[in-house]
Order: C-alpha cells, then sequence, then structure tokens
C-alpha cells in the first residue's frame, strides 16, 4: 500500500471572493500563494495538531522557491479545493505539491521547497519527530509531479 493511500487527502476549500479577483472575475495571480499558505497551515493542523508543532520542535519551515501552473480560470464565487501533497522531504527541505481544482477541474497546480531553520535563522536538519508528523501528508501523484516538473507546453497552456 502506498503512502497516498494510506493517508487520506489534506484538502483545504476556498470561497473565492471579489477581492481575489481581477476586473474579468478571474482569480488574480497573485492570489494563489495565500491559498497555498492557508492550505499548508490547514495541512499541519490536522497532521500535528497547530503550526506551533514546529516550534516545539525548534524549527519554522521557510518558503525558498515556488513554480504555479495555471491550467484553467477559477472565478468568483467558486469553492477552490486545494489539496497538500508530499513530494519529496530531505534532510533539511521538503518539497510540497499543491493541486487547486474546481468541480474536480484542475486550476492550478504548484510546488514549493520549504527549507527547516533554527529560530536564529540557522539551516537546519529536520527533526526525526517532525519527519515523522510530515509524512503523513499524503504522496503527490506522479501525474502532479510531472505537470509542475515539466516545461509548459502549448498543450499545457490554458487557452
Amino acid at each position: 500500500m502506498s503512502t497516498a493511500q494510506q493517508h487520506p487527502p489534506l484538502v483545504h476549500t476556498v470561497r473565492i471572493r471579489p477581492a481575489d479577483t481581477d476586473h474579468q472575475g478571474i482569480v488574480h495571480a497573485s492570489k494563489y500563494a495565500a491559498f497555498f499558505e492557508a492550505a499548508f497551515i490547514e495541512a499541519l493542523r490536522e497532521i500535528a495538531g497547530s503550526l506551533e508543532a514546529l516550534g516545539r520542535h525548534g524549527v519554522d519551515l521557510v518558503m525558498a522557491e515556488i513554480t504555479i501552473r495555471y491550467r484553467s480560470p477559477a472565478r468568483f464565487d467558486d469553492l477552490l479545493d486545494v489539496a497538500v501533497l508530499l513530494r519529496h522531504i530531505g534532510t533539511t527541505s521538503l518539497v510540497i505539491d499543491y493541486r487547486g481544482t474546481v468541480n474536480g477541474r484542475d486550476v492550478v497546480l504548484a510546488s514549493a521547497r520549504y527549507v527547516a531553520f533554527t529560530s536564529g535563522l540557522t539551516k537546519t536538519a529536520i527533526p526525526g519527530p517532525l519527519r515523522a508528523t510530515l509524512e503523513r501528508i499524503p504522496r503527490a501523484p506522479d501525474d502532479v509531479q510531472q505537470a509542475v516538473s515539466s516545461p509548459p507546453t502549448r498543450s499545457t497552456l490554458p487557452g
């Protein structure tokens, strides 16, 4: 049984507000990072009890990079489901993939790399107990990993 089958999906739902959209009523690209952050915090709350779990282990996870692929528009009043998926966990960092859907339709795919730091801003290893907790995040399926990692082609771009 794979890790993705062992752990239930971690999905955070966001209702798209007028403030999230541009003049065409489509979610502005700048809003997705905030949606991903909210989904990650809610995922940590689900698997660890709260965001403070990081502090209990003496670390903070700092986003070092993010790649976002826009697949189709989300619009005002849509319910955007953001799934949080673990792609990789290393010694000092982890990669989280995000899959945003509206009614099962892919809207946005993203991959973010987080690096563990101490409160003194020194890069550090992810402690064993925290690693075990993070391993409870379901694994990203191959299709999400490939869609976020591969170079865009005409067939993957909207329009």
